[in-house]
């Protein structure tokens, strides 16, 4: 009789510490007790899941049912070993919150995040000089974001894929069957954008193919990547953009990088998944440009971004900038998780559909994230503080020029930034430089230059698309007005050269006094024409008349030492 008592009491006493040690086990406090779940467990407190929805640790990071499970048993008791023992480790602990705890009944069940537009980013606040004083101009972001376009992407896939077979069927049926064969491994490339459009144009060329079969294969090459695209968005999880947000500001936060990832890998700038307006909206209200320069020229002016897009001005006129980085993948970030060559030998012959497979194990299958693979990349304005007084935001061109053939830009970039003349101390940039204007906005023409390479020209078109037609009279007046001067500047140079050549023999002390005002004139004029005056009409101007004057000392000088 007392032994089964006993045993009854046993049995109480210990369902009801079961029962209470599975409760005090469920609460987040209990997570927090854990050193290295510190910094989780006091974001969790500040987010809205917690401070405001009351949402446990295990409402999330147990999926609906799982909680119950033998595994999730399991896992229990190897928390509270570990807990216990004190061996918990110092690594950062990986957990994974399901998509069917996200849509769990009472979440976000209902759907209604598919449609509601979301702002992304925080309004930001840009200096800029207005009537000679520093003024602050706040800018609302301009991309609102949707979750129905990146998860209901079947349609978009079905029509991209049928596309895709259609432009493949005319790229067959009008070449030769090895001729098709080599344009469908070249459009499939999974090289840097510029890279595969390169080889591509390159394969066309040798082909001599016509107009129409180029035009084809061309956009056969996009369509393809817009399939591979799509394909990647398909069963994409929650987690792989909504992660643990590092700064303690809230639990779970918009990993922006992953963006970055998806719309810029393998693409050029504003083209495919790139294009600006994808994502952005053009300000609705003018905008405030230009920074007064270091010389003290010049005052905001207002900008209609609308006008700007209506007028189909190509963003990277201005923003070549604002995509810094790149999102490639190399063989070495593999093998941080694979030690052996199987793993690995198909990387350097990799295509649209091997890119697919490599998603569809490792982000699906896996719930790997971007950075886990990808280069991180960086989007978004370079401070306007820096555009009046550094050529920074320049290099994306200058560099794009550089990955094939060496920087022969330094005089135009001088010129632009104005600075680099000799005699002059004050900084006169280009007007334009506050826009953020760069090299493509004006240099939009191809042309053959005198040794028969393609170059692309400049023209007035690309004055006239922002400004009026009324410049394309003030452009020829400023060409006229510089070139004549540099001519004459350059006859009056010959004539002193002349001179001083003369009295190089017979009066050496004389010469030598000439020589550093011979040797100045000579590098501003050579700074104008190989640095085009017209880059910076200022600041050309500037540099001919100190030419002027250094030679008119050099005559004197000369002419002195003559008698």
């Amino acid at each position: 009789m007392l032994n089964g008592l006993a045993v009854l009491c046993f049995l109480v006493v210990a369902a009801v510490g079961l029962a209470g040690t599975e409760y005090y086990c469920s609460r987040a406090s209990f997570c927090g007790t854990c050193h290295i779940m510190g910094p989780y467990y006091d974001s969790w407190a500040k987010d809205i899941h917690g401070a405001k929805l009351g949402a446990l640790c295990i409402d999330c990071h147990y999926a609906p049912g799982e909680r119950f499970t033998i595994k999730a048993k399991f896992k229990g008791l190897s928390q509270v070993a570990s807990y216990f023992s004190g061996r918990y480790g110092t690594s950062r602990p990986r957990a994974h919150v399901s998509d069917d705890s996200c849509l769990r009944s009472g979440c976000h069940n209902d759907q209604a995040y598919l449609n509601k537009m979301l702002p992304i980013g925080e309004p930001r606040v840009e200096k800029r000089i207005v009537g000679g004083l520093e003024t602050e101009v706040t800018r609302a972001p301009t991309v609102n974001f949707f979750h129905s376009k990146h998860l209901d992407a079947s349609a978009k896939l079905a029509e991209a894929i049928a596309q895709r077979d259609a432009l493949a069927a005319r790229v067959r049926a009008a070449a030769a069957p090895d001729v098709a064969t080599q344009l469908a491994v070249a459009t499939i490339s999974v090289a840097p954008a510029e890279v595969r459009i390169a080889q591509l144009g390159g394969l066309l060329k040798r082909i001599d193919a016509d107009p129409s079969l180029a035009q084809d294969a061309f956009d056969l090459m996009e369509a393809e990547h817009r399939v591979t695209r799509l394909r990647q968005l398909d069963g994409l999880n929650c987690t792989a953009c909504h992660m643990f947000d590092p700064s303690g500001n809230a639990h779970i936060a918009i990993d922006r990088t992953a963006c970055y990832t998806c719309h810029f890998a393998n693409e050029s700038f504003n083209r495919g998944t790139a294009e600006c307006l994808k994502c952005h909206q053009a300000p609705t209200r003018s905008v405030l440009v230009h920074s007064r320069p270091a010389a003290g020229v010049g005052d905001a002016v207002l900008m209609d971004h609308q006008d700007i897009v209506k007028r189909n001005v190509d963003c990277e006129s201005c923003h070549a900038d604002v995509v810094r980085g790149d999102t490639s993948v190399s063989i070495r970030d593999c093998t941080h998780c694979h030690d052996q060559a199987r793993f690995t030998q198909d990387f350097e012959t990799r295509t649209t559909q091997t890119v697919e497979e490599y998603h569809r194990v490792h982000v699906h299958g896996q719930r790997a994230r971007c950075v886990d693979c990808h280069r991180a990349i960086q989007h978004g304005l370079v401070e306007a503080e820096q555009v009046a007084s550094s050529s920074g935001f320049l290099e994306p061109v200058l560099n794009d020029c550089r990955h094939c053939h060496p920087n022969h830009h330094s005089k135009q970039v001088g010129m632009l930034m104005g600075t680099g003349g000799r005699g002059i101390t004050a900084t006169t940039p280009n007007a334009m430089i506050g826009s953020r204007l760069n090299c493509r906005a004006c240099h939009t023409k191809p042309a053959i230059d005198e040794k028969g390479d393609e170059v692309i020209r400049a023209t007035q078109q690309g004055c006239i698309a922002c400004h009026s037609e009324d410049y394309l009279k003030l452009i020829d007046q400023w060409r006229s007005e510089i070139d004549t001067y540099l001519q004459e500047m350059e006859t009056q140079l010959v004539a002193a050269t002349a001179a001083f050549e003369r009295t190089v023999a017979r009066d050496p002390a004389t010469a030598d006094e000439a020589r550093p005002l011979l040797d100045q004139a000579r590098e501003n004029i050579r700074f104008v024409r190989v640095g085009g005056g017209l880059h910076n009409r200022h600041y050309a101007l500037q540099l001919l008349d100190n030419a002027r004057q250094s030679l008119e000392r050099v005559n004197a000088i000369l002419s002195g030492g003559g008698r």
